[in-house]
């Protein structure tokens, strides 16, 4: 079967409206108005425009993708007009770090995943790879349809909770700069951001996370930090919505009291086998409905028990995860608990897989005040806006987009 053709990007998703000049203008300035030259929602346009396009992944590369734009471009993202020259100014690198300093990343993402959403999504086309990064990408995204196909659709939407660390990014006191997240499962669109201060730590930094938007009813995926009796009360009394923990042994007595279940009593309710990068995986998922665990309001644990092997290989690895959820027996049902489960480790390849190796977002050194976090929104804007556009290989839709024209039509700039 041949492959369909890739994305035009002649032509703008199915949706524009509302335009990114408009939705971006949401985004609180937090500068003084006294010598402000440049609006912040055309600076942040800029960004994600530059974003878009293969190559540019620092602020230097940014500033130097709009130096390079011509009158017509600039006119559109909103630059500022000098009547003594007769021209439109382009910002320096200088008056990009300054905004992206100050500005407000949980607002950005929050104005980002409001106008990502109301877009349709164009049919995705597969791209020609031409390099190990397009083939992981590519065999990534199909492990996720794979992991979200199940019988029935589900019945909840999920949204995975997870951090990251922007290695390079080091603050002048020498501590690492994380950011967390709420990513959706079945599109990957960024619900939600938090950057976590140098003096705490992801876990007191959830319900703030979850409090930016709304997840009612919603599943919500964590690992294994954050299987705390806190976060379960919170999300079940105070967001009425689902959670799914992930459980190992930094809860000792929790773990234990899951492994020590009658497991081989249990049937196995979902069984899968699936094959990429090499290797081959099967999957054999149990749920038992338990009362008076230790988590508040679980209601069922699940047992996934994962066997893999390298293609060709004879001896097998196994290794056996418990999760544990609030959701009762007639609410999900194994094969939901499985694909969230696998949902949520695919965020991470799919995910901050691209944002690493595509964006080089591990080797970015900017650390000025917020300007890492609003770095890692304007990156993760840009892949899912070209993942919305159609563009299953990242990397190929940013080099189809080199040309500024190209990228403003991509985020709908009239």
């Amino acid at each position: 079967m041949p492959e369909a053709a890739p994305p035009s990007v002649s032509s703008p998703p199915a949706a524009v409206l509302p335009g990114l000049l408009e939705v971006l203008a949401r985004v609180p300035d937090p500068r003084n108005p006294r010598g402000v030259r440049y609006r912040l929602s055309t600076l942040l346009a800029v960004g994600m425009c530059a974003m878009s396009s293969a190559g540019h992944n620092s602020l230097t590369a940014i500033a130097e993708w709009v130096q390079r734009c011509d009158q017509a471009v600039l006119a559109r993202l909103g630059c500022p007009f000098d009547p003594f020259t007769g021209r439109f100014k382009a910002p320096g690198e200088r008056t990009l770090r300054d905004a992206f300093g100050k500005a407000d990343a949980a607002a950005l993402t929050r104005a980002g995943f409001a106008r990502l959403a109301a877009l349709a999504p164009a049919s995705s086309g597969e791209q020609t790879p031409d390099g190990v990064q397009e083939r992981e990408q590519r065999r990534a995204h199909r492990a996720a349809r794979r992991a979200e196909g199940t019988a029935r659709p589900l019945r909840r939407r999920a949204f995975a909770v997870h951090g990251k660390c922007l290695r390079a990014a080091v603050r002048a006191d020498g501590s690492r700069v994380f950011a967390m997240t709420a990513i959706r499962h079945d599109d990957t669109l960024t619900a939600a951001l938090r950057e976590i201060g140098a003096k705490t730590n992801e876990i007191p930094e959830f319900a703030p996370l979850l409090d930016a938007a709304d997840f009612t009813d919603a599943v919500i995926t964590v690992d294994a930090l954050h299987a705390q009796k806190d976060q379960a009360r919170y999300l079940v009394e105070q967001r009425d919505a689902h959670y799914l923990l992930s459980v190992k042994n930094n809860q000792p007595t929790l773990a234990d009291q899951l492994r020590t279940l009658p497991w081989r009593e249990v049937p196995v309710l979902d069984r899968s086998r699936t094959r990429g990068h090499g290797r081959e995986e099967v999957r054999e998922v149990k749920v038992v409905t338990v009362d008076g665990l230790l988590v508040p309001h679980a209601r069922q644990v699940v047992r996934i028990h994962r066997k893999r092997r390298r293609i060709g290989a004879r001896k097998w690895q196994t290794e056996t995860v418990y999760a544990v959820t609030d959701l009762a027996a007639h609410q999900a049902d194994a094969a939901e608990i499985a694909a969230w489960a696998r949902g949520h480790w695919i965020i991470e390849n799919i995910v901050h897989w691209t944002k690493d190796v595509t964006f080089a977002e591990d080797a970015s050194q900017v650390r000025r005040h917020h300007a890492p976090a609003v770095m890692t929104t304007l990156r993760d804007l840009a892949r899912t806006t070209l993942h919305r556009a159609g563009w299953t290989n990242i990397a190929s839709g940013r080099r189809a987009h080199t040309q500024p024209e190209t990228a403003l039509v991509l985020h709908g700039i009239p």
